[in-house]
């Protein structure tokens, strides 16, 4: 399969929707239950099995991660001077293309969509992507898992708070591209008890400067 933004979206889609179901036939567990690292790993496994050119790097060095990429010098050398991308920092998943290991895209992953912490993964993603220019890295993602009622899709509710945030944040014209499942069952409690009033969602934030 050749990379594009539509392809991109449904491999992320389809790799976690099938890490749900084996969370459930063989950690007796549920995607939301599960560590943010294992969607991360199992996103990566997707997109080099399916993809003709896609390889990765977990827990990818930031510094590492920009000297891999096309961008130019100055760009790199501004970006890590934020305080959020120091060289030491670490993203999640990034993957990369071809022999040389060229840096495509950045995914960062989390549970819950407290706004506090969403609003700081995609400003650290908007940085890499205003710096990108033309370049891969223009394009990077935010995935995420968040609590829904069992048979109703809230998504339009994210996309209202989000929007607001990034209006008071200052980051109105950033292009952010937002993708939800159908809700998702079983949705475990803090015992890993199945609660029948709820379900959760995989959500996807495409991220371009």
């Amino acid at each position: 399969m050749r990379s594009s933004p539509n392809n991109r979206l449904n491999a992320i889609m389809e790799a976690l929707l099938a890490a749900h179901n084996d969370a459930q036939q063989l950690s007796r567990s549920s995607l939301h239950r599960m560590p943010e690292f294992f969607m991360a790993m199992r996103v990566a496994d997707y997109f080099a099995e399916h993809f003709d050119n896609f390889g990765y790097r977990l827990e990818a060095q930031v510094k590492r991660t920009f000297e891999a990429s096309d961008m130019q010098v100055d760009d790199i050398t501004e970006l890590l001077r934020e305080p959020d991308l120091r060289p030491e920092g670490r993203f999640d998943l990034v993957l990369h293309t071809g022999k040389r290991g060229r840096t495509a895209h950045i995914l960062e992953f989390k549970r819950g969509d407290a706004m506090r912490g969403l609003i700081s993964d995609i400003r650290r993603l908007a940085k890499v992507s205003r710096h990108a220019g033309r370049h891969s890295l223009k394009t990077n993602y935010l995935v995420l898992t968040r609590r829904c009622p069992p048979n109703r899709d809230t998504s339009d509710r994210l996309i209202e708070r989000l929007g607001n945030r990034l209006h008071t944040e200052g980051l109105d014209d950033l292009d952010v591209n937002l993708i939800a499942s159908e809700p998702q069952h079983p949705f475990l409690n803090h015992d890993h008890l199945p609660m029948s009033n709820r379900a959760f969602q995989i959500v996807i934030l495409e991220i371009q400067g």
